[in-house]
């Protein structure tokens, strides 16, 4: 069975909503750089010029006047020698003056206060275009600086982002999320109170905390029989029990009991913060657990139970260990990682062969199971082009 990746999130992880510009007009060099930044040209950036107040806020006025020269408002190229440019360029509560403490505001969250795995969030022009999503990946270097030809070649401080495989527009969220994902300002810190919903959007699988959300797609969802699920279904439901009892310390127990038997007695529905199936999606289920590697161990299970019936069953269980393995990153993956192996190195083959044989094999073969979102992400492309 194919699979997405699996992040892990830091427990403080932060979500930050950076414009590319006015009117987006930086968003294909957010994109094909793979990086975000501020509209600051000719900002030396350094780490004094990063940390010294005093020096920072020369350095951002001899970028106010490079950005003049850059848009034809003034005629001679600015001097390049920050010591030669007043810390407090404007005077008074002026407009000017408080666009210039709120751009200092702005370098100090991008460059200093953001953080590695921490989410960045890029609108596109209008509410049917998807965001641009990533994670920052490395901490501010003057190697990432990048020259911007819409600037005329000017050179700006950046970010480096890796950019997830996503497609989610402001419809794709919850209404009072997408509310909050619109502003004027160039970044913000949006409220811990949305990271739920946002993590749920745009991770096919990921931990967060004592939450972790994983998508089981059914891509040979035909949409005709009401049945067509029924087995994927059941398969998900007893996976999951068999977690529940690993949890518990009594998978032994868990393994003595046929399909139903199992079910009945160890799925456990308090640990289910929500289970919604998706026909439109195409046949998708979506689990959100009250646990941290919940979601990730029922992914490793469900790829166990639909492996080939004919296959060695110990060598089975080390190729969903390496393939699960690999597609985890972030946060805590040698713990994630040791959870994982000690729960499928409890599965035993004499009772998880019968499931391959029958409910594994047939879940897969009716619904086309798997824990890939590149289906999805295709329909959801080709969806927004027809609009």
């Amino acid at each position: 069975m194919e699979l997405s990746g699996i992040k892990l999130l830091r427990s403080d992880v932060k979500i930050w909503l950076v414009y590319a510009g006015y009117n987006r007009r930086f968003l294909d060099d957010f994109a094909s750089n793979n990086r975000v930044f501020l509209n600051l040209p000719g900002f030396d950036a350094s780490p004094a010029s990063l940390t010294d107040a005093v020096l920072m806020r020369r350095h951002l006025a001899m970028s106010d006047a490079v950005a003049e020269y850059v848009r034809g408002h003034s005629p001679a190229p600015p001097s390049r020698l920050p010591l030669s440019y007043s810390p407090n360029p404007y005077a008074g509560d002026t407009p000017d003056a408080r666009r210039f403490s709120a751009e200092l505001g702005n370098i100090e969250r991008l460059f200093k206060t953001a953080k590695i795995g921490d989410l960045i969030m890029s609108p596109g022009h209008g509410q049917y275009d998807p965001f641009l999503v990533g994670e920052i990946i490395s901490n501010w270097s003057k190697s990432d600086d990048l020259i911007v030809p819409d600037l005329l070649g000017e050179t700006v401080p950046t970010r480096r982002i890796r950019w997830l495989n996503v497609v989610a527009t402001r419809r794709d969220f919850s209404p009072k999320t997408a509310r909050r994902l619109t502003n004027r300002h160039a970044i913000t810190l949006v409220a811990d109170r949305y990271y739920a919903n946002i993590f749920d959007t745009v991770y096919p699988s990921y931990s967060w905390g004592e939450r972790s959300k994983l998508d089981l797609f059914g891509n040979g969802y035909a949409g005709k029989d009401p049945l067509q699920p029924y087995d994927a279904a059941k398969l998900l439901k007893y996976v999951m029990a068999s977690v529940f009892a690993y949890d518990k310390g009594q998978i032994a127990e868990f393994q003595t009991f046929d399909i139903d038997g199992a079910i009945l007695h160890f799925y456990d529905e308090s640990l289910v913060d929500d289970l919604a199936q998706n026909f439109n999606s195409p046949g998708k289920f979506t689990l959100i657990a009250k646990s941290g590697l919940l979601a990730i161990l029922v992914g490793g299970g469900l790829m166990v139970a639909t492996a080939d019936h004919t296959g060695v069953f110990s060598t089975q269980r080390a190729a969903v260990s390496t393939q699960v393995g690999n597609a985890m990153s972030g946060h805590g993956e040698a713990a994630a990682k040791a959870e994982l192996d000690n729960y499928l190195n409890s599965l035993d083959a004499n009772t998880w062969k019968p499931v391959q044989t029958h409910l594994g094999r047939s879940a897969k073969n009716t619904l086309g199971l798997s824990l890939d979102n590149s289906v999805e992400v295709a329909r959801h492309k080709a969806e927004l082009s027809a609009q």
